[in-house]
């Protein structure tokens, strides 16, 4: 940390809204008790805990807040040109609620703490200082509720994926073994069993009692009793009535029968053991769909599969899909990685389908789409519901904001979302909204 000579810190202070309006005497002696630090990369400016000796004007660069909770430092924010920090402790007298580190190199004007009673004597720089300072603490607040939040959902949610897993995982196996051992069986194989598949199921109504009529009929005219309560499932089975019809008439009369009533068992079985293991494998995709949103205070930096993070959760947000909406997937053909944190990644995709979602309605479609760059991926989440009125995109991005009705939004998922993208990852997030189309960017750096 240096401090920067031949500066002229009177206009530095004028750059700032918060000292705009100031008279110019005022600015002086501002400029005139305060000096310029320029900041090294990583270099720490204040640290959480430390006493409230000044506060300070970003003049160039930018700086990250961030501030210990539930056992990981979780970044706040970022604050750019103009920005002022650390006005609150002076204010309260307070040790610092956070820590200010220079993400890139960075200079500040630091101005001592007496200087507070001088801006907050002159009204419009007052209402100034007032503002910015409600929109970050609503910001800062809204974060560390989430992030809270989240860590307690998550200690949950892993101790409860850990109990469905190996029920899950058990009725898979289960499954798996008892087909091997029905297969094994020591038993001749059906005779009518090459016949399952013969013909498409039909979808009509009409047509499909159609069908089970002449199945009926050829399973009476073999001598088969109860031919009426087998023909569905023969139907269902996609059996032929003539190939039906002559794969009796080979058989001697006894047999037929037993041999009918041994295949629907048999085909029953089989897709019984079909739809568990299925169900199991559904079970197991929602588990994997939430695992990294169990919110771990020490996950850590890596790489990070978008396409993965991205189906996952397509998965959790699958039941919020009415029937009359598509999903559409365009994704990039190559495998897309970035360099990041998988639960973060995780909760921004879940939070951009949940908006779609609700935007779209009961008709229309939603898309999420991938692109490659030689630097970075590109993520779109879009859908085609009401246009969004500027007045609300101009909003979108503030924590506690939200046009959902009352008790269906918090108004933290945009807000979140934009801290993990372009805080945490180094990304940009923008919302647009045009030509019946409204589209959530995310662009990732590969590498931060």
């Amino acid at each position: 940390m240096t401090t920067a000579p031949d500066l002229d810190l009177a206009a530095a202070l004028r750059g700032s809204r918060l000292f705009a309006e100031l008279p110019e005497d005022d600015v002086a002696a501002l400029a005139a008790t305060s000096r310029c630090v320029d900041l090294a990369p990583g270099e720490v400016l204040m640290t959480e805990g430390s006493p409230p000796d000044a506060m300070y004007v970003v003049t160039d660069g930018e700086l990250e807040i961030s501030r210990h909770s539930v056992g990981a430092d979780l970044l706040l924010n970022v604050c750019g040109p103009g920005d002022l920090i650390g006005e609150l402790g002076v204010a309260h007298g307070r040790p610092r609620s956070a820590t200010v580190r220079a993400r890139g190199p960075a200079r500040v004007q630091r101005i001592g703490a007496e200087a507070l009673d001088r801006l907050l004597a002159h009204p419009p720089s007052a209402r100034a200082l007032l503002t910015a300072t409600t929109r970050r603490l609503d910001r800062e607040e809204g974060l560390l509720r989430q992030h809270e939040r989240m860590a307690a959902l998550g200690a949950l949610a892993a101790g409860l994926l850990h109990e469905v897993n190996n029920p899950a995982a058990a009725v898979q196996r289960g499954a798996s073994r008892l087909r091997t051992l029905l297969a094994a069986e020591d038993r001749p194989a059906n005779p009518l069993r090459p016949l399952v598949g013969g013909l498409p199921v039909p979808d009509d109504p009409l047509a499909r009692a159609d069908a089970e009529a002449a199945v009926a009929g050829a399973l009476t005219a073999g001598g088969v009793d109860g031919g009426w309560s087998a023909a569905s499932d023969l139907v269902r089975l996609g059996i032929d009535p003539g190939a039906l019809a002559r794969a009796l008439a080979d058989l001697a009369a006894d047999q037929r029968g037993p041999i009918v009533r041994d295949l629907v068992r048999a085909e029953e079985i089989r897709a019984v053991l079909d739809e568990v293991s299925a169900g199991a494998e559904y079970l197991s995709k929602i588990v994997s769909g939430v695992r990294p949103l169990a919110y771990a205070a020490d996950q850590s930096l890596s790489e990070v599969d978008v396409h993965a993070g991205l189906e996952q959760s397509l998965v959790l947000v699958r039941h919020k899909v009415p029937p009359g909406v598509r999903v559409v997937r365009d994704l990039d053909p190559r495998p897309q990685v970035v360099e990041g944190w998988a639960a973060d990644l995780a909760m921004v995709w879940t939070n951009l389908l949940d908006n779609a979602l609700a935007a779209v309605g009961q008709e229309g479609e939603v898309t999420v789409r991938t692109r490659g760059e030689p630097d970075a991926v590109v993520v779109d989440v879009e859908n085609t519901g009401p246009t969004v009125p500027p007045e609300v995109l101009a909003r979108a991005f503030d924590a506690f904001f939200t046009t959902k009705p009352i008790g269906q939004g918090t108004g933290l998922g945009l807000a979140t979302s934009l801290a993990v993208v372009a805080q945490r990852h180094k990304g940009r997030l923008t919302l647009t909204s045009e030509d019946g189309v409204t589209r959530a960017r995310v662009v990732l750096p590969r590498h931060r």
